[in-house]
């Protein structure tokens, strides 16, 4: 099977983006948001990450949701994919 990957439009390397499941921090609230398992394309040549709108969308619509719920002011979930195709 000799899939084509989409190629990287950030780095000039020649990378090509792979799926992968990531760990994403949102540092921008007074609580601290660890997500675990964030699908993301990663570029094979210089690591960079690219979010679809959905799950952007759904990383803020989870920080949002966790602000006063931290002991120690940090909060680790996991990234549920079946949020988006509800909301989509």
């Amino acid at each position: 099977m000799n899939e084509k990957r989409p190629q990287c439009a950030v780095c000039n390397l020649g990378g090509h983006l792979v799926d992968e499941l990531i760990t994403e921090t949102d540092d921008t609230r007074a609580v601290i948001v660890v997500v675990r398992q964030v699908p993301t394309q990663v570029c094979d040549r210089c690591g960079t990450t690219t979010l679809t709108d959905e799950v952007a969308e759904e990383l803020a619509r989870l920080a949002d949701a966790q602000q006063g719920n931290a002991v120690s002011g940090t909060v680790v979930v996991d990234f549920d994919q079946r949020q988006i195709a509800a909301a989509g």
